[in-house]
């Protein structure tokens, strides 16, 4: 596999999970046509096996579940992609798998990897004879232009590729950056203090921490859920649940005590149910407002910006179908006919203050109509009088959540996903296209961020046993706007020395203080931050660059249009390199904008355009 004998063009990916075998796929389907029998040489680095990467690796524990049902995931662009390439149909998750599922509807992370690593190993035994295949198990450590290794498509030369696995390195005409999440260095700690992460759930570094031990955790995300399934039934507690009783914890007595908070104060809410109630209605097969085109039209006007012409788009279709739902659902919650209400909306759209207007008359109670602040932020601006207090008011908010979600009236929230979803396709389009310029983009993602917490959250039943927890006290949650500093402990029964303090405006006066700080969550590294040492090297020489980093602040790179190819710090295009960032599962029969992206960075590499 891995004799590189002869010249032949060559294509380098410099990692291969889910997003680079979808580039891997879809230049192998793409070469018949566009590149015939001429030779390729495909090399991919990484230091995981490829398909499955690092995340997605098999060897992680089976309480690491997937956030998406299973069903609803492919890695095959089916024949609804809208892309020049060919389709390649295939089979979704749950198909391949065809065992049973968490909580109905979830595979474990591992069994997802083999599945990534099936699909892979697939795509590459049926390539084309043309093209030979280099699997390198290392890191790229640096790339090094060289214009002796003859002349390279739009650029000064080819570039040398060094690995870190003592392999010599080897020539590239064109490098993909598919890394997927970059790992980040972590602060400094003063003396005897524990940090964790940030970073994805570590299993090793979460079974250093000691039994009973109080732990100060940053971050109610993902990572946050994995963490506590890792440190509860990881180690030996068990949830028990009577016939028609809620969820309880047995524990084992090796938990540690968790004191979480985050920005928001809140967990995720739990992805809906699935599958849908049975006659919930279909969601619409495109956005009705903020399509593609309607959003580049506002875009064109002078001095446009995400945030003025775009956004009240988003808000204005996710209302939409929020009361699409409920009219047809829920219909003795309203006191209006859909028609009327929906052609008043149409042309009142993106005035919020006539629309509030329109569903105060259309929905007489508040907890119905379509808030968006109040869903961002539920506890914006709340005090409460003692931290019990604060912990019932979570709670109840936890069981409201999961009761709208997973109970018969959950189309509302469904629809509400399902719009989240498909709009977030439209920013990642108008993103990738090059429709946004980087201040809009850097507005975009801010923005939005408020469709990960509402659509990305964890299976319902990892939510529940959430819930579970924090009524036997294993998790108290210290609010929005969670401050942690380390300081000197005050705390009784301390033996003095160094503390992580954690406290929040929601409960003034109140302290939480523990050796441990558990980061748990993926933060955007700063300069200085970044792990990788490739990136390290190309953003110390200047030839890729953060946006948005002063200051030491986590950034982007700066990128160029759809083609996604990094610009240095003089501003040159560097058309031989592409950066292809992580993104979510596709959906099948979606036409799913992964699909058309990657088909559409396979034809640049093969084409020279």
């Amino acid at each position: 596999m891995n004799d590189q004998a002869g010249t032949a063009r060559t294509l380098c990916l410099i990692g291969c999970g889910p997003r680079g075998a979808s580039i891997v796929e879809r230049i192998l389907a793409n070469v018949p046509a566009l590149y015939g029998d001429r030779p390729l040489d495909l090399h991919i680095v990484d230091p995981y096996p490829p398909g499955a990467g690092r995340v997605w690796r098999t060897d992680q524990p089976g309480l690491l579940w997937m956030n998406s049902a299973a069903e609803q995931v492919t890695m095959y662009p089916d024949a609804s992609v809208d892309c020049a390439g060919p389709p390649r149909p295939g089979p979704t998750t749950a198909a391949w798998l065809g065992s049973p599922l968490h909580d109905g509807a979830y595979a474990a992370r591992r069994d997802q990897g083999r599945y990534l690593r099936h699909f892979f190993e697939t795509v590459t035994r049926e390539r084309p004879a043309s093209v030979r295949l280099f699997v390198h198990r290392a890191r790229v450590t640096d790339l090094r232009r060289t214009a002796d290794g003859g002349a390279a498509p739009d650029g000064p030369g080819r570039q040398r590729v060094f690995l870190d696995n003592g392999e010599p390195p080897f020539l590239a005409d064109r490098v993909v950056f598919a890394q997927g999440h970059t790992e980040t260095l972590a602060a400094p700690v003063p003396a005897g203090l524990t940090r964790i992460g940030p970073g994805p759930a570590d299993p090793d570094a979460l079974e250093r921490i000691p039994p009973g031990a109080r732990v100060v955790v940053r971050g109610l995300g993902l990572v946050f859920i994995d963490c506590l399934a890792l440190l509860t039934e990881g180690r030996g507690g068990r949830f028990v649940r009577t016939p028609g009783g809620p969820l309880r914890y047995l524990p084992s007595g090796r938990e540690p005590r968790l004191y979480a908070g985050s920005r928001r104060g809140v967990p995720l809410p739990p992805k809906p149910a699935y599958p849908a109630p049975a006659g919930a209605l279909a969601p619409p097969a495109a956005p009705r407002f903020a399509t593609v085109e309607a959003c580049r039209a506002r875009l064109s006007r002078p001095g446009a910006s995400f945030g003025r012409e775009v956004w009240p788009l988003v808000v204005a279709e996710l209302g939409w179908c929020h009361y699409r739902a409920l009219f047809a659902e829920q219909p003795a919650r309203t006191r209006m006919t859909w028609q009327d209400f929906d052609a008043q909306y149409a042309l009142l759209l993106t005035d919020a203050d006539r629309l509030a207007k329109l569903a105060r008359s259309a929905v007489p109670d508040p907890a119905d109509r379509f808030d968006l602040e109040r869903l961002a932020a539920p506890l914006a601006g709340r005090e409460f009088d003692g931290t019990d207090a604060l912990q019932r008011q979570l709670r109840g908010h936890l069981a409201e959540a999961l009761r709208r979600r997973t109970g018969p009236a959950r189309g509302v929230d469904t629809a509400l996903v399902d719009a989240l979803q498909r709009v977030g396709a439209v920013i990642e389009e108008l993103w990738r296209s090059g429709a946004l310029d980087a201040p809009q983009v850097a507005e975009a993602l801010e923005r939005f961020a408020l469709g990960t917490y509402l659509s990305s959250g964890p299976p319902p039943l990892r939510a529940e046993q959430l819930l579970a927890l924090a009524e036997a006290g294993i998790v108290t949650f210290v609010g929005p706007g969670m401050r942690v500093e380390s300081a000197e402990a005050t705390g009784d029964g301390d033996d003095g020395g160094a503390v992580f303090r954690a406290s929040g405006p929601a409960v003034p006066g109140a302290v939480h203080e523990a050796a441990v700080l558990l980061d748990a969550r993926l933060a955007a590294p700063g300069r200085d931050g970044v792990t990788d040492p490739l990136l390290r090297a190309l953003l110390s020489r200047g030839e890729l660059v953060l946006e948005g980093a002063e200051d030491g602040a986590g950034g982007m790179l700066r990128l160029s249009g759809a083609g996604l190819h990094p610009v240095d710090a003089s501003g040159t295009v560097q058309r031989d390199r592409i950066v292809a960032g992580p993104a979510q599962f596709p959906r099948p029969h979606t036409n799913a904008v992964y699909f058309r992206q990657n088909d559409a960075l396979a034809r640049l590499l093969l084409t020279d355009r």
